[in-house]
């Protein structure tokens, strides 16, 4: 049986497919638009793969209301394709003429998923079926399934919402899976941090205000242009994340996201798609080491000072007020935060006060050296840093580190945290703002040395309190850096 050129344009999304014994040939349903023929020549698209190859095969023959047809148009119809048990042809797959648009193979693509998955299966998959699946299927699956339950009238019953949770759990739990494979993926970063961008609501709720779970986006590699065309470039930018030969690269992103940097999900091409961090790479277990072994990390502090950064200087009354809101969860995780200091051992004899002796009597002691350089008002600045992620990119490993927290140097220094050459990212803490956010969270204005402080941006100018994001002339120290024993 000879192929033939169809002339009529068609699209079909495959809805459902079938094996037939004795032959590689495969029977598929769905809906075509457009006139498809016995015999025609015939293109296999399945959009929403990642490493998605165009594969040309032809009709066998065709079935309407299960009576042999010799063409269909605009009907539901079934196909026999040739060979094509060979192909990976699955709910999803779009079947087309030679010259049919992009768009009009996404639109069918779409209308598959929704109309299988959703409208057929309610989201009630099989392993098999997830198995097959590609990151962009479960995540149009997703999608789909939560648009038209959410435009049920009335309230949900309390078993259809176990019910409901249960079908994107599972759903949840094979896409993570797949991130975690997939040979790469596209994510969202903020061209203001250079860290991926993170994404949160702030809501009124009676008198208060509430800001949704910071959550970064990815994108996958079929809807990576959607991303571009949806982030303006001169904001964002869409950056490849890819597995590696390792095969850790996606994993170790995702960690320091959540882990690093504080985001508490991870969406996935659209908003409405969105797993929780734990759910994709479980929260790191330090029981059993020794505390000096734990590395220093405070992401729930890195998240509101990147998202504090993203706004750079709010200029509307509800930037001003989102700024206000940050800043002060800014200030309550700063008060709790151990930070890392870069530090080097001084070859210079220690004179002991025989009291300091007495107390270390066998224990060896080393003056150690840290670098500071001249910030605002000629005062001296100390680098303190959230993770050693951050000081490595300032520091190199000559410089090995100890923890602390804030309060043993702002009797005495200016305190720059995660200080860098992206000044954004960065913020000044001294004495006099530590007491102002000490009241400002009612709390006790602290008197002594080491009492643990707080931390404010050097912005004199303004009256609200914010954590302000750095610039050049404030950290400017006539070009020197010099080390602090």
């Amino acid at each position: 049986m000879s192929e033939t050129n169809n002339e009529n344009k068609f699209v079909y999304g495959v809805l459902d497919t079938f094996e037939l014994k004795g032959t590689n040939d495969i029977a598929v349903v769905g809906r075509v638009r457009g006139t498809v023929s016995k015999d025609d020549k015939i293109f296999i698209t399945n959009y929403g793969d990642d490493d998605d190859e165009l594969v040309v095969s032809s009709v066998v023959s065709l079935e309407i209301d299960r009576k042999q047809a010799d063409s269909a148009t605009d009907c539901f119809v079934a196909l026999r394709i040739r060979d094509g048990l060979s192909e990976n042809i699955k709910p999803g797959s779009v079947i087309h003429s030679e010259d049919t648009e992009e768009g009009e193979i996404h639109l069918a693509y779409v209308t598959a998923i929704g109309d299988s998955y959703v409208g057929k299966r309610d989201l009630e998959l099989y392993e098999t079926e997830l198995t097959r699946m590609s990151i962009t299927d479960c995540s149009e699956a997703w999608r789909i399934f939560i648009k038209i339950h959410e435009k049920k009238e009335g309230a949900f019953e309390d078993e259809e919402i176990k019910e409901f949770r249960r079908k994107v759990g599972n759903l949840a739990r094979s896409l993570a899976k797949k991130i975690l494979a997939a040979d790469e993926i596209y994510a969202v970063y903020n061209k203001k941090t250079g860290e991926p961008h993170m994404f949160s609501r702030t809501s009124k709720v009676n008198d208060d205000f509430v800001c949704s779970p910071p959550e970064i986006h990815i994108f996958s590699k079929p809807y990576r242009k959607i991303g571009e065309k949806h982030f303006p470039e001169d904001l964002f930018e869409i950056k490849k994340i890819e597995r590696g030969e390792d095969g850790q690269g996606i994993r170790d992103f995702l960690f320091e996201s959540f882990y690093l940097n504080g985001a508490l999900g991870l969406r996935v091409n659209f908003e409405a798609v969105a797993i929780g961090a734990e759910n994709v790479i479980p929260k790191p277990n330090y029981s059993g080491m020794k505390e000096n072994e734990i590395p220093v990390t405070n992401p729930n502090l890195v998240r509101w000072m990147l998202l504090r950064s993203q706004i750079s200087n709010p200029t509307t009354d509800a930037e001003k007020m989102i700024a206000k809101i940050y800043y002060r969860f800014f200030a309550i995780e700063v008060m709790k935060a151990k930070f890392v200091i870069p530090a080097k051992p001084s070859d210079e004899k220690i004179e002991i006060p025989e009291e300091i002796a007495k107390q270390t009597e066998g224990v060896e002691l080393q003056r150690l050296r840290f670098p500071i350089m001249v910030g605002k008002n000629r005062r001296n600045l100390v680098y303190l840093f959230t993770d050693m992620k951050r000081l490595r990119s300032m520091f190199d490993e000559e410089w090995s580190a100890f923890s602390q927290d804030v309060g043993k140097f702002v009797n005495n220094f200016d305190v720059g945290i995660n200080i860098s050459n992206k000044y954004t990212l960065g913020c000044y803490i001294n004495k006099d703002t530590i007491e102002e956010i000490r009241r400002m969270l009612g709390l006790e204005v602290a008197k002594t040395e080491g009492e643990s402080e707080a931390a404010k941006a050097e912005d004199k100018d303004s009256d609200e309190g914010e954590a302000k994001a750095s610039n050049a002339d404030e950290a400017k120290s006539d070009g020197d850096k010099k080390d602090e024993e």
